[in-house]
Parts: C-alpha cells; sequence; structure tokens
C-alpha cells in the first residue's frame, strides 16, 4: 500500500490543488493512503523546519513556502507539483488538474484555512459555540429540563406583500396568568442549572441559559452575571429547615450547584438601566455563532406579566418559521426587511404603527467569530439602537420598547405602558404585549376567543378595531354615570390574529 503526507499552509491554492488531485487518485486506487498536514501561515515555518530536521531533507531554503510531499517511510516526493504529476497522473493515471490559479482552488483554500482556524480555536478555547449549545440543548432535552412550547395553530399570511406567521399555544394565557402571580413584585425566578450553558461576553460578562418553554428549538436567554446568583446543595437544605428537611447533605454535596436564581431586569424600575455595549457584546457572539434573531421586551409601567427570564436579551436561532426546511426565508418578513433597507427606507411599510428600522453596518473585515469581529458588530449594533431611540423622539425616551435585531438589522418598537389602575390597563391585562419576536414576522398568541357582541350574532367591533371597551362600542359618554364602569369592560375582536400586523402594534406609542 502506498501512502503519502502532504504537508503545506492551509491557505495556499497549491495545497489545495495537491489535495484534489490526492482525493482524485484515491478514487482510483482506494488503498493509497493521503495524510494531509494543513498548517496556519503563521506556523508553517516552525513546522517545516522540523520536518526538514527530522527527515534530512535538504537543500530547501529557509523560505521554503510549500506544500512539500514525502512518504511515510520517509522518502522525499518533491513539491506539490511533483507529487500531481509523477505520482497522480504519471503512475496513477489522474487526469490533469486545473490550473494552480483555477478559482476552485482559491475556494478550497478559503474552507481549509477556516477550517485549521476553528480547530486551532477548539484547543485553545475549546468547543465552538455553536457545538456547546447543540450539546446542552440535547442533553437538557434528554434530561426533561425543557418542556417546549405546543402549537395549536401555525398559520401563514401574507399582508401587502410581506410574509407574516401566526402561532397560537393555549398554554400561553396560563402562562401569563402564573407569570402575574409569582412575579407581580419583581421576584427572582429560580431555574435548573440543567438549563445554563456557558458564559459569553466581556469577561464572560453573561450566563447562557436555556429557555425552559421554548418557542423553538435552542431558544436561548443572555443574562447579565450581576443579576445572577448561583444557589448550592447545601443553601437548599438550609431554606428547608422548620419544614420536612432532608437528610443533610454531605460537604462536598452541599457545594453542588442546583440551580440559579435569576433577577428581573432592573429597566422596569431604573431609569439608567437600558441596553449596553456588553449586551450587544453577548448578543452578538451568539448570533455570529448560532444564527438568529436577538429579541428584548423592556416593560417600564404596566403591571408585570412576565417570567423574569422574558425580561432578558433572548436569542432565537434560525429557522424562525413553519414553512419547512426547504423555504428559503429565515424568518417571515426577511425579504420585506431586506427591500426596505435596500430602498433606504427607515420603516416597514407593512406594519401601520410608530418603528423605527436601522440597518446594523458591517464591518470591514469583518467575516469570522473572532472578538475583534464581535466587538465592532457589536459596536454597530449598538449605534443603530441608539440611533432608534433617537429617531423614535423625545415621546419615546424612556419609555417601554419592543427590540428585535439581527447581525444586518434593528428594529425598535416604542409602546405606550397604560398606568395601573387605569381603564387602559384593563386591556393590559387581557392582551399584554406580545413577544418581540412579532417584529421579524412570527406572532406568538393564545388562540382568540368570541366576545361579546360577537356571541350573541352580532358583527364584530365599531370601526374595524381590534380592542375596545364597551363604552366606545355602546357610545357611552364620558359624563354618564355609566361611563367608569363601561370603559373598564373589555371587548376583543374574535379576528385579532386574522390581522397580525395591526395586533402587533396594539400596544405601539401613537
Amino acid at each position: 500500500m502506498s501512502a503519502f503526507v502532504i504537508a503545506g499552509k492551509a491557505d495556499d491554492p497549491s495545497f489545495a490543488r495537491a489535495e484534489y488531485a490526492a482525493k482524485q487518485m484515491q478514487a482510483i486506487v482506494p488503498n493509497i493512503f493521503v495524510h494531509l498536514e494543513m498548517k496556519h501561515p503563521d506556523h508553517w515555518r516552525e513546522f517545516i523546519t522540523t520536518v526538514f530536521r527530522t527527515y534530512d531533507f535538504q537543500d530547501f531554503p529557509d523560505e521554503f513556502a510549500g506544500p512539500l510531499v514525502w512518504t511515510l517511510e520517509g522518502d522525499l516526493v518533491g513539491s506539490s507539483a511533483d507529487f500531481v504529476q509523477t505520482i497522480c497522473m504519471e503512475k496513477f493515471g489522474v487526469k490533469d488538474p486545473p490550473a494552480v490559479n483555477d478559482p476552485m482552488f482559491k475556494q478550497i483554500a478559503a474552507d481549509n484555512l477556516k477550517q485549521v482556524k476553528l480547530q486551532l480555536a477548539r484547543e485553545q478555547n475549546g468547543a465552538p459555540l455553536s457545538e456547546r449549545v447543540d450539546v446542552a440543548y440535547s442533553k437538557a432535552m434528554s434530561e426533561g429540563k425543557l418542556r417546549p412550547m405546543m402549537f395549536e395553530d401555525q398559520q401563514q399570511f401574507v399582508v401587502h406583500g410581506a410574509s407574516m406567521e401566526v402561532w397560537t399555544c393555549t398554554q400561553l394565557s396560563q402562562q401569563v396568568e402564573n407569570s402575574r402571580n409569582a412575579y407581580a413584585e419583581n421576584q427572582p425566578a429560580r431555574l435548573d442549572e440543567g438549563v445554563r450553558i456557558c458564559r459569553v461576553g466581556q469577561e464572560e460578562s453573561h450566563v447562557v441559559l436555556l429557555h425552559p418553554m421554548p418557542l423553538v428549538p435552542k431558544h436561548m436567554v443572555l443574562v447579565p452575571q450581576r443579576f445572577t446568583q448561583d444557589i448550592t446543595a447545601g443553601q437548599l437544605a438550609q431554606e428547608t429547615q422548620g419544614e420536612a428537611a432532608p437528610p443533610e447533605p454531605s460537604e462536598e454535596d452541599g457545594s453542588q450547584v442546583e440551580c440559579i436564581e435569576i433577577q428581573p431586569h432592573k429597566f422596569r424600575t431604573n431609569l439608567n438601566e437600558d441596553l449596553s455595549l456588553p449586551d450587544f457584546v453577548a448578543a452578538m457572539e451568539l448570533l455570529l455563532s448560532v444564527g438568529g434573531v436577538a429579541t428584548w421586551s423592556a416593560i417600564r409601567g404596566g403591571s408585570e406579566y412576565r417570567h423574569p427570564l422574558d425580561t432578558y436579551v433572548q436569542v432565537l436561532p434560525f429557522p424562525l418559521h413553519s414553512a419547512g426546511e426547504h423555504s428559503p426565508l429565515r424568518y417571515p418578513l426577511e425579504l420585506h426587511i431586506e427591500r426596505a433597507l435596500r430602498d433606504g427606507k427607515s420603516a416597514l411599510p407593512v406594519f401601520p404603527f410608530s418603528h423605527v428600522l436601522k440597518g446594523v453596518a458591517k464591518p470591514s473585515g469583518s467575516d469570522g467569530t473572532d472578538r475583534a469581529t464581535t466587538m465592532n458588530y457589536a459596536k454597530a449594533a449598538l449605534q443603530a439602537y441608539e440611533a432608534a431611540v433617537a429617531a423614535a423622539g423625545s415621546a419615546a425616551a424612556g419609555q417601554s420598547r419592543l427590540v428585535a435585531f439581527t447581525t444586518s438589522w434593528l428594529l425598535f418598537m416604542p409602546l405606550a405602558t397604560p398606568e395601573v389602575g387605569s381603564a387602559r390597563h384593563e386591556a393590559w391585562l387581557k392582551i399584554p404585549p406580545l413577544h418581540p419576536c412579532a417584529l421579524c414576522g412570527l406572532v406568538v398568541s393564545a388562540p382568540s376567543e368570541l366576545g361579546f357582541p360577537e356571541t350573541a350574532g352580532e358583527p364584530s367591533l365599531k370601526d374595524g378595531r381590534l380592542v375596545s371597551t364597551r363604552a366606545e362600542e355602546e357610545g357611552i359618554l364620558e359624563e354618564s354615570p355609566e361611563f367608569e364602569a363601561a370603559s373598564r369592560e373589555v371587548r376583543i375582536s374574535s379576528q385579532i390574529l386574522q390581522r397580525p400586523t395591526e395586533t402587533v402594534g396594539i400596544w405601539a406609542l401613537a
């Protein structure tokens, strides 16, 4: 059996040509063994010097650029051109491959360099982030740590030429009610340690968690370290003191982290809290590695209806649609958003409410997932966010907002949050703002139900309204003694999910 070693710089088209010819040779003679030594250009000189010394290959200059081919027995074959000509073509009958300057070899060389860089990163930093996410998700699912949302219906709509989807789940109403009862006073939540993936960001500023009730596979949440606390088995045992306490854990078991405690985001209670560069760095690290849409639900005012996890930036990996694997889209509004950016628009024509669209400028030399690239994307995203906030006007400053962004665009929707106890707040209790993934065309909601006057066989709400009150529907005047009670009787059209773009904007700032 013949066996050859081909060594060269990963980014060298000559190495790519030798690799190509070797594969053609193996197709003809399967029992030939070929070992490829692809080296990063920075590591090539040290490597080839060692090869020369080990095999006593002489008469090569110090700056020899490669490639070099030899047998496993240590017999020198020569350059890549020698190998292709004398071994592949003359000895084994391989057809003359294309010239070294063929674009195919440039592409192979680029792929080889990317592969070598990934391998070096793995050796230095462990498995790539995307692989760690895959492993953590598979493990959490197999251990029953996650309860994916079960959608009874997934409808597709075309609104003014733009794609939208509406996914309905009966769990959502109960989930919102449970969150209202459990977290109305900004209480923390505790999550099983099994949903933790890793830390990302500047100086590992954020914890990446799998959402326990994911909307899509590998749905993740980015929580700043300052809002988290590890809870050990020992601490849990101490908390159960006075109840039917379990057996005392051993010292070793007592230090084991059992769960992670998450405080709600402080945006709700602190006017100085907002998204900052560390948040965008952490988000871009995930988006560049895994792909997807990042979202943020930032509520200031109104009664709380969210789990603490849902107050932080989330990443929903692609695809975000129900059109199947053959769909060219990654999310419903992809083509619509791309067209708007191309046309220089600052808003999406399909959305009939106040919002701002900004492009995220692609940094120069941005092919990769290294720290410099991540930081440059994060700075571009922060700049887009700040520009969107400014463009929304002074009325939106400091107000609640929904945000969605990718590595190429950002959408900002200011919200008009009702005062707790007001008549408008009654509607907030029945239909709070949607998950911000609605901004990329995916509306997630509880099913709509028939209400009065539709249950009485009468037409839907007046003037095509989606949300109204008895006072508005019956024309009860403000000075009427009945007005206060009637203004608190909320009526929601059963057509609300048939008009998804309007539904997204129910709480938009006028």
